[in-house]
């Protein structure tokens, strides 16, 4: 299993491709590229600084690069709850069809001026690309620039899988891209609130309070879907789109959650007071498939609304439990 630094909750950064006008493509012609850059907060990082160079558009006849005059820092903490910032605006590029993306990056091992990852109690690291910066944050999915159209593109970077622990004494953080591309005007929302207290109660049992709840929230793709922790493995049950902690104040029980960039489909929502089982590299990965004493067994409790509707510019509330 890779050492993954415990993040706690995916970022979701922001990329718009926009034009304007009639929806003719029967002939070549140019519409406008607007990128924006968002993120959703993350535990133990107070920064993650992304210096970005460009962006590359691929498609069947060749390859469309924007290369920036200056590099852009971007410190994607600082842009949550869906705020975003404008990383291209208004940018003209070829209508048609694009295989793939690519955000061009400074991101080199033992790099003072690079990316970075600065962490709360000061500790900061470079964040760097096994395989080079060259091969920057790579978007594996087809799109459509419509001539005199719009198209509007949201990418969510996961930072918890994406950034992985340095091996032995290496100073270096290593920034594995993982980007999911989501048309904006197919997406909405899910927002609401969990009430730890009760949660509590119904996973480990009635003598149980809200502070004893290392709550998470965790948004699957389908109906029904059996919950799984992030992991990375496909085949012991389907890895969450996305998922946040849920955080005791010492206060109140209910704790707010939101999913913001969420593409129009049916979804499970799942709740768990055992949040740690999956942050912590040092305790057991959960395996939902996993027999009575076979590793990963019971390690994390569920509490789920199996069919949730999202609709295209729309926010669905789920409560839970």
């Amino acid at each position: 299993m890779d050492q993954r630094i415990p993040l706690g909750v995916f970022a979701c950064c922001g990329l718009m491709l926009s034009g304007c006008g009639a929806q003719d493509d029967s002939g070549p012609g140019s519409g406008q590229l607007n990128l924006k850059i968002g993120d959703a907060p993350v535990d133990g990082a107070s920064e993650v600084v992304i210096v970005f160079t460009g962006v590359e558009l691929h498609s069947a006849g060749g390859t469309t690069s924007i290369d920036f005059a200056q590099p852009r820092e971007l410190d994607l903490l600082a842009y949550q709850n869906g705020a975003t910032t404008n990383l291209l605006e208004n940018e003209t590029v070829t209508a048609g069809e694009y295989q793939w993306m690519r955000l061009k990056v400074i991101a080199e091992r033992n790099l003072s001026d690079g990316s970075y990852i600065l962490f709360e109690d000061g500790g900061q690291f470079p964040l760097y690309i096994p395989s080079g910066s060259e091969s920057g944050l790579k978007i594996n999915r087809p799109f459509r620039v419509a001539q005199g159209g719009i198209t509007r593109l949201v990418a969510d970077f996961d930072l918890r899988k994406s950034i992985i622990a340095p091996p032995g004494q290496d100073p270096n953080y290593v920034l594995k891209p993982v980007l999911r591309l989501v048309d904006e005007l197919e997406a909405g929302g899910i927002e609401g609130e969990v009430d730890l207290a009760a949660l509590a109660v119904q996973q480990l049992g009635e003598a149980a309070t809200a502070a004893d709840c290392a709550g998470g929230i965790y948004l699957f793709s389908g109906a029904a879907v059996p919950p799984d922790d992030m992991d990375g493995d496909a085949l012991d049950g389907a890895d969450p789109v996305a998922f946040q902690p849920l955080a005791f104040d010492g206060l109140q029980n209910l704790v707010p959650y939101s999913f913001a960039f969420v593409e129009a489909g049916t979804y499970t929502v799942a709740a768990t007071c055992d949040f740690d089982v999956d942050v912590s590299p040092e305790v057991s990965e959960y395996n939902p498939g996993a027999a009575e004493g076979e590793p990963g067994f019971g390690t994390m409790n569920w509490n789920t609304a199996d069919e949730v509707i999202v609709a295209a510019d729309q926010v669905t509330t789920v409560n839970l439990p």
